[in-house]
Order: structure tokens, then C-alpha cells, then sequence
């Protein structure tokens, strides 16, 4: 047999093998509105925004049915042989009944990961069934990783309390914005059992200033321990302490009426020295207590 026949056959062979092996997936994958899941799942993993949305709303329309195939997603990985598979399905040397009865590839897996992760937060409580895949995302070097998972457990509620560790450990973070997601998670979760008090109490002493405060304010809306949080306001008042004040007022206003305890020190923060001090407690404000902000003056 000549070898560009021994290639031939090698290649059929290949592709044979592969149909094979995908034939019981092609068999089970549901169709909807027209498209094979995998085909859904691609396009979470594309460049085009409106491809990204429409498939977003096409999941989130399913509820639960949509969260085992998010879990897949979310579970995937890049590897060699996806890469492979990836080149070979973009050179558009299979035949069509092949491509037909093969998953579409997702051509960026960590962007499809991510979407994915960002689809189950908007489904809230029905995306109870991914907590596992979601807590282990939660431990991801990606921030934007780590960011969306957060939001996602958070929304989940009180069912997400096994992510409580992970949360907590988001606090000794430097980013402010990965904080506050995972102060918001926690708060929304709830803490009945007392789980993150420890963890909590442990981080007042961290030696970064932002991350007591998340930690304090954490232990306020969660546990109702306030005294922490007003001591801290306290102890930062001298002028050097202005950004620790700064993002005090800012945390709190995240919350809303939820921090609705924390009127009387924002009241303060608008007579503090520092101009931004004063505006963001004044924002905290109305966020938190509109009535008390509108008879503090603010407009």
C-alpha cells in the first residue's frame, strides 16, 4: 500500500473512531430552539456579545434543566486534545454528516467557563445543583473567576452555606471589589449555624486595614455584631486614616437598608475632614436611609 493511501485510511479510520465516540452523546444531547446544546455552549465561548446574551437567556429560560450542562462547562478544561479537535473542526475538511453528529467546539474555553458561571448567577436558587463546581471555582487563580462564582453562591442563598469558607477567605483579598462581593455572598447566604465567626473575628487583626474593615462589617450584617465595626470607625480618625474611612462609607453603602445600623456613624462621616470621606458617606445614605439622608440635608 502506498503511503498517501496509508495516510488516507489512517484519517478515515480517525474520524470514524471519533463518530463512534461521540455517537451516544449525539444521540442524547436535546435540541433547543433549533440548536444542540453543545452549539449553546459554544456560543457562550465566542467573540459576538449577541450570540453570548441570546444563548444566556436561552439557559437561564430553561432553569433547572439548563444547570448540568452550565456544570459541564464550567468543568471543562483546555487540552491538547480539545486544541486538536478545535483545528480540525475549523478547517472544514469533515464531511458534513460527520460535523453534524460531533459537538460543536468552544473556541475560547475559559471565556465559556466564565459565561457559564455569569449565566447561573442569573438563575439565583434554581442553579442550586452547580454549588460544588461553583464553591472549587471560588478557589480560582482568575479573579473574574473567582468575582462571578461569589455572586453566584450569593444569589443561591441560604442552600450555598458549604461556600461560607471560601467566601471568607475572599476577605483576606486586596481587590476592595472581590471583598465586597463576598461580604454581599455571605450576607445573603446567612450564617445561622455561626460557621464564619471565627474567621471573621480572626481577620479584625489582618494587618491590611481594608480587609478588617470587610471582615467587621462582614460580622455586623451577618452576625449583628456591630461594636466592631463603629470601634474600627473610631480607631481610623485621625488624618492619615482617611481611605480607611473612605472605604468604610462605601462598604456599608453597598448593603442598602441592610446597614440601616449604621446611620448614626455615616452621620459623622459628613462632617469628616476628607472631601471624599464626606461625599461617599453622603451616597452610603441614600442608599441605606433615604429619609435620614434627606433630613441631614442631602440632596
Amino acid at each position: 500500500m502506498k503511503t498517501s493511501h496509508r495516510f488516507q485510511l489512517i484519517a478515515v479510520l480517525g474520524l470514524l473512531a471519533i463518530a463512534i465516540g461521540f455517537v451516544h452523546l449525539r444521540l442524547s444531547e436535546p435540541i433547543y430552539q433549533g440548536k444542540r446544546t453543545s452549539a449553546w455552549i459554544a456560543d457562550l465561548g465566542s467573540d459576538d456579545v449577541e450570540l453570548i446574551k441570546r444563548a444566556q437567556k436561552v439557559w437561564v429560560g430553561l432553569g433547572e434543566a439548563a444547570t448540568p450542562h452550565l456544570i459541564s462547562a464550567v468543568e471543562k478544561k483546555e487540552s491538547r486534545f480539545h486544541s486538536w479537535y478545535m483545528k480540525l473542526w475549523s478547517s472544514r475538511k469533515l464531511p458534513e454528516f460527520v460535523r453534524q453528529r460531533l459537538p460543536v467546539p468552544i473556541s475560547h474555553v475559559h471565556q465559556a467557563r466564565l459565561n457559564s458561571v455569569l449565566t447561573l448567577s442569573q438563575m439565583g436558587a434554581k442553579a442550586k445543583r452547580a454549588l460544588p463546581v461553583l464553591v472549587q471555582a471560588l478557589k480560582e487563580e482568575d479573579l473574574s473567576m473567582r468575582m462571578a462564582a461569589a455572586e453566584a453562591v450569593g444569589r443561591i442563598g441560604p442552600a450555598a452555606q458549604p461556600a461560607i469558607p471560601a467566601l471568607v477567605n475572599m476577605l483576606k483579598e486586596y481587590e476592595n471589589s472581590e471583598r465586597t462581593v463576598a461580604t454581599y455572598a455571605l450576607i445573603q447566604i446567612g450564617d445561622p449555624a455561626g460557621k464564619a465567626i471565627e474567621s471573621l473575628t480572626s481577620l479584625l487583626n489582618d494587618k491590611n486595614s481594608q480587609t478588617r474593615i470587610s471582615a467587621a462589617v462582614a460580622l455586623w450584617l451577618l452576625e449583628g455584631q456591630s461594636q466592631p465595626t463603629l470601634e474600627l470607625l473610631k480607631k481610623n480618625n485621625g488624618p492619615e486614616d482617611w481611605q480607611d474611612r473612605f472605604f468604610s462609607a462605601y462598604t456599608l453603602g453597598e448593603f442598602g437598608s441592610a446597614a440601616k445600623e449604621a446611620v448614626p456613624a455615616l452621620l459623622e462621616l459628613l462632617h469628616d475632614e476628607h472631601e471624599g470621606v464626606r461625599e461617599h458617606a453622603a451616597k452610603a445614605l441614600m442608599k441605606i436611609d433615604p429619609a435620614a439622608a434627606q433630613k441631614a440635608g442631602i440632596k
